[in-house]
Parts: structure tokens; sequence; C-alpha cells
């Protein structure tokens, strides 16, 4: 009979501490009451989601054969590239710009991606325009 007891008492305690959703458990107390502050707002859906990076981390030429681009630190092939909102030009990966313009990305150099496909340069991008030779 005790063990009886003792079993029921303890699925009532387990039940009243399952009572408690767990999704906000490891959050402190200013964290939750931001949360609960943003809960009634309505969400901004007017600005595109950035929803990756593009990296060029360079390319390789060969005297036979297709160059092999390297973005986002993996070896990218004819396919992979068509996949990419990208095209190649010479050394440099050809973007769709956020402001209309072409966005090329040298070596080194990253952009975010936003839904629209559109990128803008993120990190240290080198900007060169054509000016008057001397």
């Amino acid at each position: 009979m005790k063990r009886h007891a003792l079993a029921l008492l303890l699925v009532a305690f387990c039940g009243a501490a399952v009572a408690q959703p767990l999704g906000r458990l490891f959050y402190s107390d200013e964290e939750r009451a931001r949360l609960d502050v943003r809960r009634g707002q309505p969400v901004d859906n007017t600005a595109p989601r950035q929803v990756g990076t593009v990296r060029h981390d360079g390319v390789v030429t060969r005297s036979s054969g297709p160059p092999t681009w390297f973005v986002n630190g993996a070896p990218a092939d004819g396919e992979t590239l068509s996949a990419l909102p990208a095209r190649t030009v010479g050394a440099t990966l050809q973007l769709k710009g956020a402001d209309g313009r072409p966005l090329r990305l040298r070596p080194g150099e990253q952009a975010a991606v936003d839904e629209a496909g559109e990128a803008t340069p993120s990190g240290a991008a080198i900007d060169i325009r054509p000016g008057r030779t001397r």
C-alpha cells in the first residue's frame, strides 16, 4: 500500500512540474519579459530577410579543363555555380546588387543575399570606380 501511495505521489508531483512549458525554461527574467512584450506586436515583413552569404574564396585556372571555383569554403563546379544567384565574370563572381547595379565579388570578399536574390556587401568590400588616367 505504501508503494502505491508513493507512486501516486510521484506521478502527481511530476504532473505539476510538467505543467510549466519548457520552451522558456532557459531564458533569464529579462529575456522572458522582452519575449512577452514582443509577442503581441505585428511582424514587419516588408524588409527582405537575409537568407545566406556568398563568400568568394578564389578560383584555380588550369591550362586544360574548366576552372575550379571555391565558394563558401568548398569547390564549386558548373552545376553548383548555376544554383547560386551569381555568374562568373573573369576572376569575379557577379551578383545582382540591392541597388540595381551588379555587385562583383573578388577573391576574399563576401556578400549577404536576401530572399529576392539581391546582394549587399558584408565585410570589407573593395569598391573601385573608374576615373581619369594620369
